[in-house]
């Protein structure tokens, strides 16, 4: 009898745990496969590192099947790797993020273009799935040598060329001078004068019309980028955009308005490294939160397929970033 109530009691605690643990874990969970690279150009025999950061936001249960897998590339080779992971707690969400890091051997030189990375996991149901990230462009050049000017061969004797004969006699010292003629003729030296006359008075010519040339030429291209960048701004107000197009035109309208204002390479970098940059630049706080803001929601929406929300916050974010109107 009392067994029959330890099963009945275990029965009925079980029934409870599914009642109330199952919308937990029925909860949807947000996805994302990243990948980045510490540096854009290497030399042959150089490394560099591949980092895949898989995200995992929710309380969701979500195995993935294996680790991320990228294609083979003809300029690299792998020469080893390393995995992390980690949980953290960002608004009420447990984020579980899983870091691959590959170390890559440069092998030829050429582009190579690296990913995207593949990770097959399982869905909360139980539904097989894939998962791609991005692409990175690394260059590969020739290896350099250790000496800037390279040694030069020396000349090899001539093949025809008769050896001396130890046992001949020795020619007249008057001899030795016969035959010579001068290292460069008198005609050479009036070309090559006259040569470097001519490029020094092009040299001239050139610096002196760059100073005569006016200043308010350089600001009708940049007037018209700035023009550029508040009408790319207009059209991210058409409610007809998808999530997608509207995160895109976004983030390629955010790194435009920092190259632009800042002067740097901004639409050839990842968040990270924008978000690394920022801090040297001079933005304000506002503003700097304006670009983290931007950025990271729109790679969820485009790497990790979450749901776009507040766009009219985030156009009004971006507006603060447009380059500010100039008087004269």
């Amino acid at each position: 009898m009392d067994n029959l109530l330890n099963i009945s009691q275990k029965w009925l605690c079980a029934a409870f745990f599914i009642i109330f643990t199952a919308p937990a874990f029925a909860q949807q969970v947000e996805v994302g496969l990243r990948m980045d690279v510490d540096k854009r150009q290497v030399e042959v025999g150089e490394s560099l590192t591949l980092k895949l950061e898989f995200k995992q936001v929710g309380t969701g249960n979500m195995p993935a099947m294996g680790r991320p897998q990228i294609p083979a590339s003809e300029n690299f080779e792998i020469g080893g790797s390393s995995s992390a992971s980690s949980f953290t707690m960002v608004n009420n969400q447990v984020v579980a993020t899983s870091t691959t890091n590959l170390k890559l051997v440069a092998t030829k030189v050429g582009t190579a273009t690296l990913g995207p990375a593949l990770l097959l996991y399982e869905d909360a149901q139980g539904q097989k799935k894939e998962l791609k990230s991005n692409v990175a462009t690394v260059m590969v050049v020739e290896k350099t040598g250790f000496s800037i000017f390279g040694k030069k061969k020396a000349a090899d004797p001539q093949p025809n060329q008769p050896q001396a004969n130890p046992n001949s006699p020795t020619p007249p010292a008057g001899d030795d001078l016969r035959g010579l003629k001068p290292l460069v003729p008198e005609s050479n030296m009036f070309i090559k004068l006259m040569f470097w006359l001519m490029l020094l008075g092009a040299i001239v010519i050139f610096v002196w019309r760059m100073l005569k040339r006016p200043a308010r030429s350089s600001a009708v291209p940049l007037a018209g980028k700035a023009a550029q960048l508040k009408d790319a701004w207009k059209k991210l107000g058409n409610e007809d955009l998808s999530g997608k197009e509207f995160c895109l035109g976004l983030s390629n309208l955010v790194r435009e308005c920092l190259q632009y204002r800042f002067n740097f390479p901004a639409v050839d970098y990842t968040t990270e490294e924008i978000l690394k940059i920022l801090p040297e630049s001079k933005l304000t706080e506002s503003e700097s939160e304006a670009v983290e803001k931007c950025l990271r929601t729109c790679d969820r929406v485009l790497y990790a397929d979450a749901n776009l929300t507040g766009r009219d916050n985030l156009r009004s974010l971006c507006q603060s970033l447009l380059p500010k109107a100039q008087k004269y």
